[in-house]
């Protein structure tokens, strides 16, 4: 009897991961697949055989001598990965309120790049070793200027800023040994939190859930986790679509509510840039915690003074209804995990160019165009042939219009940075919410000091320097104008940047949870 095709098809596969893979630290992959480690638990394979290859990258190399295997699996398993081995993260250590934003800088290095230009103002030899030396700038924060020295660049970067005498730090010395960080398994009994408070966290054990927020999950495996919130609590939460990618991801909205019609809605986004696998993190994790709670019988599990604090929270969190949308960039995420790790765009393709993707954070309407964005659809900060050229974006403008008599906030998740910021980002004007803002953003700071001494700034985006012409936040700010709008960037500071290891996702979860239990209060 011939087997059907869907039972035979994976041998194939098997026997190439097998030949692949081959041996590390004396056992074979194909063993570990079969023990009890929740590593190598397999998801859901939506994707078919493509998805189950990709997926089996080798997660479960804990121990350190292992790491350098881990990013030549990865290599062997797509013939198009990039590999970051030998580039490092420096922090330029200087004021950088001095002159344009480095933003503005790289795009004018952008727009030329035949012909590297320097800047004549004070910092203008900082400018220099963005031009000669640096791929790109990642962030600007109260310490200095981020930015990726390629491994080509480093000795020369440094004989200019010994030459120069200003003062730098090596944040990470092998951006590829970081990234393999990112892809490793915290074991339970070392993850933060969790062994702290004796396991008192049930909203990480979801029955049924892929998720364990111990590692950043797979995008198949968040559209599980979505599912099975649904089939868990079917009375307060549905999914809606509310377009597709590209390459025809779905871009699903979790509706979290109580039913009632005369609720203030809310609005979570995360993701936007396929490098920060954070937000997406942290967010279903609040997500998690949030559906938890919901269905939980009041006082339970708490003293009666910190019960009755979180009981009034929780109350007023009950009065929203939450709108979630933990991937806004399916199609770039998916990328990053597979095939390179720092990819921030889309998947959008160029025929001009042959250059792919589409920053979604520089392709809103509002500034769009502005410096800090380039018209070159080979750079991470490609704004698009127009505003809202992308699926992701007008999806965005679709729903978010459709929620204009009752959006109260829009809050917009991203890394990294440890800041709350509001508009606007293209110029240092006050929008008529601005008390407000400001007001719920101290809250928020002072909670977060609470919950576990984290340390974030707050202002609008230009004084915080994180302004990004065409982005989200301004947008909705212009045209829907709900009662708040805010970004809020995760952790860290610049120790590890986009690539922040996993111990931090259920702490950056919390932060999450705090920052939106401070809206649900602050909401009138």
């Amino acid at each position: 009897m011939q087997l059907p095709f869907w039972k035979w098809a994976w041998l194939p596969a098997v026997l190439l991961i097998a030949g692949k893979m081959d041996q590390v630290g004396g056992r074979n992959y194909l063993d570990l697949a079969r023990t009890d480690n929740r590593l190598t638990r397999l998801p859901f394979f939506g994707g078919g055989v493509g998805h189950l290859l990709r997926y089996l990258h080798p997660l479960s190399l804990n121990p350190s001598g292992e790491r350098g295997r881990i990013s030549e699996l990865r290599s062997d398993l797509d013939a198009n990965y990039v590999s970051y081995r030998g580039a490092q993260l420096w922090k330029l250590n200087f004021n950088a309120t001095r002159g344009s934003s480095m933003e503005e800088r790289e795009e004018e290095h952008e727009e030329e790049p035949e012909e590297r230009q320097v800047v004549a103002s004070p910092d203008a030899q900082f400018n220099e070793v963005v031009a000669l030396f640096g791929s790109e700038v990642w962030n600007i924060n109260q310490d200095g200027i981020d930015i990726l020295i390629e491994q080509r660049n480093v000795a020369d970067a440094r004989k200019f800023m010994d030459k120069v005498g200003f003062s730098y730090n090596v944040m990470i010395d092998d951006i590829e040994s970081a990234i393999d960080e990112t892809y490793v398994e915290v074991p339970a009994a070392e993850h933060p939190l969790d062994s702290v408070r004796n396991n008192s966290l049930p909203w990480m054990e979801r029955p049924g859930s892929l998720m364990s927020w111990r590692r950043y999950h797979d995008h198949a495996d968040i559209q599980q986790f979505l599912q099975t919130l649904l089939e868990n609590h079917s009375e307060n939460v549905e999914i809606i679509q509310i377009g597709v990618t590209r390459n025809k991801r779905p871009l699903e909205v979790i509706r979290v509510s109580n039913g009632n019609p005369d609720n203030w809605a809310v609005f979570v986004d995360a993701g936007l840039q396929a490098r920060d696998w954070l937000s997406p993190a942290a967010l279903t994790y609040a997500i998690s915690k949030l559906t938890h709670l919901w269905g939980r019988p009041k006082g339970t599990g708490q003293g009666q003074g910190q019960g009755q604090r979180q009981s009034r929270a929780e109350k007023a969190m009950r009065r929203i209804d939450w709108y979630f949308l933990p991937m806004a960039n399916p199609d770039g995420y998916q990328y990053s995990r597979h095939t390179d790790r720092l990819w921030t765009k889309n998947r959008g393709y160029d025929s001009e160019s042959g250059c792919y993707g589409v920053n979604l954070d520089r392709n809103f309407e509002y500034g769009w165009g502005g410096f800090g964005s380039t018209s070159n659809p080979c750079k991470n900060l490609y704004r698009g042939a127009q505003s809202f050229s992308e699926p992701e974006s007008r999806a965005l403008r679709s729903f978010l219009s459709g929620m204009r008599e009752y959006l109260g906030a829009y809050v917009s998740l991203s890394g990294y940075g440890q800041a709350i910021t509001y508009p606007w980002g293209d110029a240092d004007y006050v929008t008529e919410n601005q008390r407000d803002l400001k007001q719920t953003a101290r809250r928020a700071i002072l909670a977060l000091r609470r919950l576990n001494q984290a340390e974030y700034s707050a202002g609008t985006s230009y004084r915080q320097k994180l302004a990004r012409p065409g982005n989200s936040a301004d947008w909705v700010q212009d045209r829907i104008e709900p009662q708040m709008v805010f970004n809020m960037f995760l952790k860290d500071q610049g120790r590890y940047g986009y690539l922040l290891p996993p111990h931090y996702i259920v702490e950056s979860g919390e932060e999450v949870f705090e920052f939106l239990r401070t809206i649900a209060q602050q909401l009138q």
